[in-house]
């Protein structure tokens, strides 16, 4: 299964979209990626998509597909559905937005110094705070159509198969295993970009009130696909529950391995259970889990163009020979 993931900013996207790479790696899959390096401001970000967007990604050999999209864009239905055919797996994440408007703020410093200071104090800092901060529909192109809310909600829902809620991200998890007949290696993770800062202040009711309005769509769109995600759990019953235990189990023991792993080291045994065969995570595994955005679109980008030179070759070789 293919699978188009659109990257919404401050929603554990980046997490996610390591995941994904992973499975690339893992599986030896073709990934769409930004032909740029280092040199580039933000060489790791694809943007708007248009139709020339196939002459600015690294290509693959002729006869292949992408099997993997996972870095940023904003969602353009018609050129991701050019970038992997075939029916890909649409795939999201979207996240509550009073906890995403504060993520927002410290990530991107809208908290001043003197805004920290008054927190020691203070915890309520964001009673009258009017910082900037964008509508995660802006990564769906929402402002680009001239849909309601709920129109534009109800439209996204046909068009992905599944948008996962940043609150609940191991169930969200465990229901996308299922829905792709994946493991749980394939879906372990070290959360990525969490921002240690966010510590000392409060939000009253009031405060949240005034966010949710601020930001109406994205709070009739979260509540949808909550909803939405309740509802398809609630098919499962205990057993989810039992598989949820057993995989939180699990992220721990890889989450303590990790963490204090050298090279060399023997890898984590993970063994059999009524969820998952036996696998290993080795020091390789941990410290790719754990690479920053940036360094690991980078080692996609030079084992892409390398893919793409000795399958390309390959094929050359392989009609030179028939001839």
């Amino acid at each position: 299964m293919n699978i188009a993931f659109l990257k919404v900013h401050k929603c554990g996207s980046t997490t996610m979209s390591n995941i994904l790479h992973r499975f690339a790696l893992r599986h030896n899959l073709n990934v769409v990626l930004p032909n740029t390096n280092r040199t580039i401001r933000q060489f790791w970000i694809l943007g708007s998509l248009d139709t020339n967007t196939t002459k600015k990604i690294i290509p693959v050999a002729r006869g292949e597909n992408y099997n993997i999209l996972a870095v940023d864009t904003f969602y353009n239905k018609q050129i991701y559905d050019q970038l992997i055919p075939d029916h890909p797996f649409f795939l999201a994440i979207f996240r509550e937005p009073v906890e995403r408007y504060i993520s927002f703020l410290f990530y991107n410093a809208e908290i001043s110094p003197k805004m920290k200071q008054k927190m020691k104090t203070d915890p309520y800092i964001f009673r009258n705070f009017t910082g900037k901060a964008s509508s995660a529909l802006e990564d769906f192109s929402f402002y680009l159509q001239n849909l309601s809310s709920i129109r534009f909600t109800e439209r996204m829902d046909n068009e992905f198969d599944m948008i996962m809620v940043t609150e609940y991200f191991d169930e969200s998890l465990i229901l996308l295993k299922r829905k792709l007949c994946w493991t749980f290696q394939d879906i372990l993770y070290i959360t990525r970009n969490i921002n240690f800062q966010k510590k000392g202040y409060a939000v009253s009711p009031m405060d949240s009130q005034n966010i949710i309005t601020r930001f109406k769509e994205d709070a009739i769109f979260y509540e949808h696909f909550k909803r939405k995600l309740f509802k398809e759990l609630s098919y499962f019953g205990v057993e989810f529950l039992e598989e949820l235990h057993q995989f939180k189990m699990i992220l721990k023991l890889v989450k303590d391995y990790c963490i204090f792993v050298k090279k060399g080291d023997k890898p984590l045994v993970i063994p059999k259970s009524p969820w998952n065969e036996r696998f290993i995570v080795d020091p390789h595994e941990c410290s790719i889990m754990q690479m920053k955005e940036f360094p690991l679109v980078e080692m996609l980008q030079k084992r892409q163009r390398k893919l793409y030179f000795e399958r390309s070759n390959k094929k050359k070789s392989v009609a030179t020979f028939s001839n």
